[in-house]
């Protein structure tokens, strides 16, 4: 079957943990409010007070107040919220997860392999896939996963088919489950 080797890195460690807050709590609600809506409502303020008072010049100030938000509160809380990550995640474990890594699709399993030896994981551990811009998650736990990052992979048309037959590993196990 097909496989990748990629090599995994603190940064894509702290990645995952944003990923996650992003997609499973208040952090990701909170960006998009500082992203969008408090911004959309400052434009909307600036109409109003164009409108009202003619002051296109005022208007121009709170339009670029509000583009400025957009922009630096949501990169304000990201770093926060790595400096915090970083903060939590011990020096010890960021040694036993970066690393090399190659992955195998078998018939029973993920066959990871590492510096520490071979680990089979069974379809059934694999909870859940999610692919974002840069990774593949393959989540093992509530908020642990297996993390391919996709710039790290050493064959780029490997990790096509080596995906495809992970999909179609995942498919064939929840059919069987069904």
């Amino acid at each position: 079957m097909s496989e990748i080797s990629y090599r995994l890195r603190k940064v894509d460690l702290v990645e995952f943990n944003e990923y996650h807050a992003k997609m499973n709590g208040g952090y990701g609600k909170s960006i998009t409010r500082h992203r969008v809506i408090w911004p959309g409502l400052v434009v909307m303020f600036a109409l109003y007070v164009v409108l009202t008072s003619k002051d296109t010049e005022m208007g121009m100030y709170i339009l670029t107040g509000a583009f400025v938000w957009s922009l630096g509160v949501p990169a304000y809380m990201r770093k926060k919220l790595h400096e915090h990550i970083e903060e939590e995640i011990s020096q010890e474990t960021v040694n036993e997860a970066i690393g090399d890594y190659t992955l195998k699709v078998t018939k029973l399993g993920l066959m990871e392999s590492t510096e520490s030896g071979e680990k089979l994981i069974k379809w059934k551990k694999i909870l859940k896939l999610e692919k974002s811009r840069h990774h593949v998650y393959l989540y093992l736990g509530e908020a642990a996963a297996l993390i391919i990052p996709k710039e790290m992979i050493t064959d780029d048309n490997a990790f096509k088919v080596f995906y495809n037959d992970l999909i179609a590993a995942l498919k064939k196990e929840n059919a069987e489950k069904a």
